[in-house]
Order: C-alpha cells, then sequence, then structure tokens
C-alpha cells in the first residue's frame, strides 16, 4: 500500500530533491508539501498520514511546535526532521531533537528512506497487550521531557505556556488552567481548554477549588463537580466542566495551583494525580529558579551599569558574529546542498542526452548560485555598517529620499505611484550610513507596492507622545501580519515568501543597526494588504 506523507518545507528545491531521493530509493508514497505553519496545521485535520518530515523552521514556524500538533493529533505517528546538519556554530533546538524520532540532514538524503523505514517498522511491532503499560511509561516520558523544558523556563509566562498545554496532554484532559494565589485572590493567569474557562478573572481564596487546594495544602480529585460542595456550581455551569483535579502548587506556602478539566466524567487514576503532583513540584522549582534568575540579572545589570555602552557594542557584535556564522552553517549551505543534490540526479538520469526535467534541473542549480551570492554580500554589508566608524554631519533628509525616489523611477519607468516627499527635513547624523537607511525603508515601499493599481508612498515626520521627532515610511502595500513584527527586524526574518517578493531578509536589519548606532528607535505598524508603515528616532 502507498505510503502517505506530510512535509513541511518552505523551499520549493529541497521538497522536490527529497520527492526525487525517496522515489529513487524505491520508497512508495505521495507527499503532500506544505510552506507554512497555517497550512500544515489545516492539513493535519485529514485523517491519515504515515509519518510527518519537517524542517526544523519555517517562516513564523517553528518545528517543536510542528511536532507538538503532529503528536496532538496523530500520537506516536513518526515525526522525522529534515533539515541543514547543525554545525558547531548552529543554534539547535535540543527539545526537538530530543522528541523527534529521527533527524536526517539535507546533505545525506540518502539516509531518508532507511530512517522512514525504520521508523515505520518500529512502530508497527508495538504489540496491543502492551497498551496499559506503555501508556504508563509515555506518561512519565512526558513528564520528563516537560521537566527538561521548564529547567529551561527563565521566566513565568514561559513557565505558563508550558504548563498549560503539557498538563492538559499529560491526563488527557479537555482543559488546563494555571492559576496564580494573588494575595488573598485566585488569578486564573493562563488557560488551554476546548471552550473558555476563567482565564484574566479573580476570585476570593473561599469560593473557589484552586484556592482550596492552596488553603489547605492538598489536591483535589472530584468526578462529579455537581457533587461536591467546595464546587461554586453557578461559575462551572457555563463552561464544559463535569470532573476534575486541582493540584497546588508547593505544599508548603502554595503560591498557585495546576487544574485540568474533563468534557465527560471522569474518576482521575492515582497514576494522574501522581503525575499532576510531580508537574506541580517541577513547576514550583521552575519558578523559584526564575525568581533567582531575575534577581541575579537585576544585580548583574546593576553592576555593570558603568560599561553599559561597551557591553551594548559587543552584544551586536556578537549578535552579528552569530548571525553570520549560522549563516555560513546553514543559509549558505542549502544553495551548495542544491548544486549538489540536482548535479547528481542529472548524472543519473541522463549520460548523453539533456532532457527537459534535467534542464530545470539546471535551472534550479543556478538559482540556487544566485541566492549564495546575494547573501555573501548582504552579509558583508552589514558586518561593514556595523564596524563602521559614525561620522556626524548636516544631513538633508528631505534631499535624500527625492534621490532615491528618482532613482527608483528610473529603474521602472511605468510604475505609477503616488509619492508624497516631506519638505526640510534635516538631521545630524552619519550621510553615508542614513542614506543607507533610508533607501532600504523607501526601497521596501516601492516593492512592496509592486501589485498595487496606485501605489502611494509617504516620507514626513512628526511627534511622539514624549515630544520627540519620529521620522516614517509609510506605504499602501502588502503589509504583513502584525504579530510577527518583532522579527522584521532579524537578519534573514522574512514574513513574505521569495516567489511573493524577492529578498534576502537583510535589509531592515541593516536599517535597525544604522538607527541604534544613531541612539534612535524604530519599529513597524502594519495590517496584512493594509499597507506597512515604518517609524524611528533619531538620539
Amino acid at each position: 500500500m502507498k505510503l502517505r506523507f506530510l512535509h513541511l518545507e518552505d523551499n520549493g528545491n529541497d521538497v522536490e530533491l527529497v520527492r526525487t531521493t525517496l522515489a529513487r530509493d524505491g520508497v512508495d508514497c505521495d507527499i503532500l508539501a506544505v510552506d507554512s505553519g497555517d497550512a500544515y496545521l489545516a492539513a493535519l485535520q485529514q485523517p491519515h498520514f504515515d509519518a510527518v518530515l519537517s524542517d526544523s523552521s519555517v517562516l513564523g514556524y517553528d518545528g517543536s511546535e510542528a511536532l507538538s500538533a503532529a503528536r496532538e493529533r496523530f500520537p506516536g505517528i513518526p515525526f522525522i526532521v529534515v533539515s541543514t546538519a547543525p554545525g558547531a556554530n548552529e543554534p539547535r533546538d535540543s527539545s526537538l531533537t530530543e522528541a523527534a524520532t529521527a533527524r536526517v540532514a539535507k546533505s545525506e538524503l540518502q539516509r531518508l528512506g532507511p530512517a522512514i523505514r525504520h521508523a515505520l517498522s518500529r512502530r508497527n511491532r508495538v504489540p496491543a497487550t502492551a497498551a496499559p503499560r506503555s501508556r504508563a511509561w509515555q506518561g512519565m516520558q512526558q513528564l520528563v521531557s516537560v521537566i527538561q523544558r521548564l529547567s529551561r523556563a527563565r521566566d513565568l509566562p514561559s513557565i505558563m505556556e508550558i504548563v498549560r498545554h503539557e498538563a492538559r496532554a499529560l491526563v488527557n484532559a479537555d482543559g488546563a488552567s494555571f492559576v496564580l494565589k494573588d494575595g488573598e485572590l485566585c488569578y486564573y493567569a493562563e488557560e488551554d481548554a476546548v471552550g473558555p474557562l476563567w482565564k484574566g478573572q479573580r476570585f476570593p481564596l473561599e469560593t473557589c477549588i484552586s484556592g482550596w487546594t492552596m488553603l489547605n495544602h492538598q489536591a483535589a480529585a472530584i468526578e462529579d463537580i455537581y457533587l461536591d460542595a467546595r464546587i461554586p456550581h453557578d461559575s462551572y455551569r457555563p463552561t464544559f466542566v463535569k470532573s476534575l483535579v486541582m493540584t497546588p502548587i508547593r505544599t508548603v506556602s502554595p503560591v498557585g495551583a495546576i487544574g485540568v478539566y474533563w468534557a465527560k466524567q471522569h474518576r482521575a487514576t492515582q497514576e494522574e494525580i501522581e503525575l499532576l503532583a510531580a508537574l506541580a513540584d517541577s513547576t514550583s522549582i521552575a519558578i523559584e529558579a526564575a525568581d533567582v534568575f531575575a534577581n541575579l540579572e537585576r544585580k548583574v545589570a546593576e553592576r555593570t551599569a558603568e560599561v553599559a555602552r561597551r557591553n551594548a557594542e559587543l552584544e551586536v557584535l556578537n549578535k552579528e558574529l552569530e548571525a553570520f556564522s549560522y549563516s555560513v552553517a546553514h543559509d549558505l549551505r542549502s544553495p551548495l546542498i542544491t548544486i549538489d543534490g540536482f548535479t547528481q540526479v542529472l548524472l543519473e538520469n541522463t549520460a548523453e542526452s539533456l532532457d527537459e526535467p534535467n534542464r530545470k534541473h539546471l535551472e534550479r542549480i543556478t538559482t540556487g548560485v544566485r541566492r549564495m551570492h546575494r547573501l555573501i554580500n548582504d552579509l558583508l554589508g552589514l558586518s561593514k555598517i556595523v564596524r563602521a566608524p559614525l561620522h556626524d554631519d548636516t544631513v538633508d533628509l528631505a534631499r535624500l529620499a527625492r534621490e532615491i525616489v528618482q532613482n527608483l523611477r528610473d529603474a521602472a519607468p511605468t510604475r505609477v505611484a503616488d509619492i508624497v516627499l516631506a519638505d526640510g527635513i534635516v538631521v545630524h547624523g552619519d550621510p553615508g550610513l542614513l542614506r543607507i537607511a533610508l533607501e532600504n525603508l523607501l526601497s521596501n515601499a516601492w516593492k512592496f507596492t509592486a501589485r498595487q493599481e496606485r501605489a502611494r508612498i509617504e516620507f514626513g515626520t512628526g511627534t511622539d507622545k514624549a515630544g520627540r521627532t519620529v521620522y516614517y515610511v509609510r506605504d499602501n502595500g502588502a503589509g504583513f501580519d502584525p504579530k510577527y513584527a518583532a522579527k522584521l527586524f532579524s537578519p534573514f526574518q522574512r514574513l513574505h515568501s521569495e516567489t511573493q517578493f524577492p529578498g534576502t531578509g537583510i535589509g531592515l536589519a541593516m536599517v535597525q543597526r544604522i538607527i541604534h548606532r544613531h541612539g534612535g528607535e524604530i519599529w513597524a505598524e502594519s495590517a496584512v494588504n493594509c499597507g506597512a508603515g515604518f517609524y524611528f528616532t533619531l538620539g
């Protein structure tokens, strides 16, 4: 029977290379390829997949998220990470590596077929009689994984994010909540449930079951909430809850509670209660560690205030070095893998004549080489901006904007665009760096309005609430999802695919570095298909 795989990958060349490699290896399969988190989650709603193949990350979506979603929809499904092999300087998600079924480097795709066969054979060898013990063992393994993640959490929001999902998954519940003790109140800080519960609400300790567990320093397991006097029935009637377990976070001087809920009447087993108690204990330790970590950070910051400028400059240099090392190990390696992979396919498919499929392979090789050159050039440009000495002079930004716009119009004389440029914008700064920053912002606006019937681009100034002068470039172009705004200024973080709008994702990183070197701030505001605005100040 033909196998069916789901493949999360935003590089079309790599998708085709995986298809070709598996076909050559005799793996009879259909592959559904998706290139975004939204498309991946939609695909998971289909009834059946034999395995999931995934890059370590795609635009706006992390491999760990993909793994969690796959295992929640299809428990135990083989999840194979197919990504650039991590080098000595490449960051990697150890939790993804630990939880995935296997990891195959794109430069070693000959290992993919055997890895899939091994994963499927292991899954098929699990006997049905082992289910009860397997479930208990699975719960313990899951708990160990959660404890490892909690040990790496450095703040309360991160801890709550882990616990609210994992508490529910740990006992196969329909909902979970994370409750904090706020004086004499219970604060329902986070939740993960099939229906709304009480997130954001506060109740007196004496009136709710979470308060009861904290006041009595013990867990409560309730099979039928409407038969228990400790439950405020009126508060529960609008919800789906029929049964629950509430466990205090720390039995001595509790700081909160973890609650799990079932939509059908459920008698919690001793194993489930013990798993939740262990999770609560680990959560308590993680919260204490986060407090220690926060205090340590504050003390270190206070003691190093006198060298803050040097540390900030060193941090920028370190980040650029990290980005460069990561790019050499990952982004610049991908085109080389493409060259190697498709060259091998071409050599194997034809020795004397070049047919149409192989011609397309050569086109892909050319595209990969060109992208490699662009990445190298942009990386070098970013490195120069960070290290270049800063020259202070009077700069007429209005004049620079007019020159940049004229160059854009000359390069595309048929474009129809309304461009409004304010006059008399004079600042102090480095003329060369400020030209680069303004050129990137205006070029971006020009690029992302290319599909508008009549583009509109504005450059001007305003004043914020603090009385600072704010400079802006606004357009009516494609825009972007505002929840990803923080990623805009990181190298190689792009919110549109290469096929939509070409680029390497380095321009806005350059702009941010230039603005920061001038003692200013930069931020963006937008919505999808509603244009974008970039605002910055200069110190």
